[in-house]
């Protein structure tokens, strides 16, 4: 493999033991990477603008230019570079600052597959969109859109080898909004309480730590948007469509007995899954608006008329952002191929069968969508993974679920 076709890396770092150890840990990805180092966010910039980088991983706190002012310049010069920070810096103001600046947040230390998985991901989103100028349009839309802080101070918690759910709850219970919400949610039917709680606590305990994280993402990522101008959608709409396939999502993937890491996949990449309307929409809200037209005037799917006029779909959009903030890839696969499934590889049931599912089903219990035709299922995917005939029970479970508020 010719250097241009790999992979390539920045580690940036004041600390030179760490610059020796980094290319080091990671040696046996050589043939697959190009690795280079840079003593200074100075230096960095110097050698980004010699030759462009697919990665870059740096500490935050430096002499001369900060991490942070590094992250900005970066971030406007070069917005397709991915954005890893690697440090030890534990000022929840520093990191806090950096929302908005940073795909994703690993400790230092933290274990060689953490920081291998980080820098692998970005070659395997970028596959998912595969056109280079398809890449820099959903890089400069991801502006319009923040990593919801409140995430990420969960994220970092997660990162310790063991972090009681009583300080899980505590960081939510800083944002009454946030808390309000998730409890609402929570405490709905379909997500199975035997009994209403008031109790972060009690209902983190019951949804496990990472659903309860998904959930404060979305409802974060929502929040941005509820002043926008958004093309014809409204924000409340989407996130009563989301919950409810989240709902359902959750619901196939415990009728098919899955293990619970894939329960909470399909939950999270429900919420999820229509993300990319909302960046699409609200950075172009007069040509998303004429899609949503063409979409009714042509009688065709959502995503089918935003390829046509914008070059990408909110599916596509999703599954790019998401993978660059670091979501477990089974998601990122989820929200990206929701709509076609039959472009992943995948060859049993996972929590793109429960998304795409959902989605149907979910939408086809209003009929069309405000005039544009609701998707169709993929019944070559559904046979392909051994579930052509399991629609109709999945349906049929869903009607069975107790009502949802």
């Amino acid at each position: 493999m010719e250097n241009r076709q790999k992979l390539s890396v920045l580690f940036v770092d004041d600390e030179p033991a760490v610059l020796r150890m980094l290319p080091r840990l990671l040696a046996d990805l050589q043939e697959q990477w190009r690795m280079d180092v840079a003593e200074s966010a100075e230096k960095g910039l110097e050698m980004m603008a010699r030759a462009p980088f697919d990665v870059l991983v740096t500490d935050l706190k430096m002499p001369g230019m900060s991490g942070q002012d590094f992250l900005k310049v970066v971030k406007d010069l070069y917005p397709m570079c991915t954005r890893i920070v690697y440090s030890s810096y534990s000022d929840q103001q520093t990191v806090l600052g950096c929302v908005g600046l940073v795909h994703q947040f690993l400790p230092k230390p933290c274990p060689k597959e953490w920081l291998e998985a980080a820098i692998q991901r970005t070659a395997i989103i970028r596959a998912l969109v595969a056109d280079p100028a398809m890449q820099e349009s959903i890089s400069k839309m991801e502006r319009v859109l923040s990593m919801p802080s409140l995430y990420l101070q969960l994220v970092r918690q997660l990162h310790s080898v063991e972090t009681p759910i009583a300080d899980i709850a505590a960081t939510v219970a800083q944002d009454v909004g946030m808390t309000a919400q998730v409890l609402r949610i929570v405490n709905s039917a379909s997500f199975g309480l035997t009994r209403p709680t008031a109790s972060l606590v009690e209902a983190i305990g019951f949804l496990g730590i990472d659903t309860v994280k998904y959930l404060v993402l979305a409802i974060g990522i929502f929040s941005q948007f509820e002043t926008q101008r958004l093309g014809g959608l409204t924000v409340a709409t989407l996130w009563q469509h989301s919950v409810r396939a989240a709902q359902a999502a959750k619901l196939i993937a415990q009728c098919e007995s899955a293990k619970r890491e894939l329960v909470e996949d399909a939950l999270a990449a429900g919420l999820l899954h229509d993300l990319g309307k909302l960046v699409l929409a609200s950075s172009f809200p007069e040509s998303y608006e004429e899609a949503c037209r063409n979409a009714v005037r042509r009688n065709v799917e959502w995503h089918v008329a935003e390829k046509r006029l914008l070059g990408v779909n909110h599916a596509e959009v999703g599954g790019y952002i998401l993978g660059l903030w670091g979501l477990p890839l089974s998601v990122v696969e989820a929200v990206a191929y929701h709509h076609f499934p039959n472009r992943s590889k995948q060859t049993e049931f996972s929590a793109l069968t429960a998304v795409h599912a959902a989605n149907v089903l979910v939408l086809a219990e209003g009929g069309s969508s405000g005039g544009v035709p609701p998707p169709q299922v993929d019944r070559a995917y559904l046979t392909k993974i051994g579930r052509a005939n399991a629609l109709e029970s999945w349906k049929l479970e869903l009607a069975a679920a107790p009502a949802r508020p």
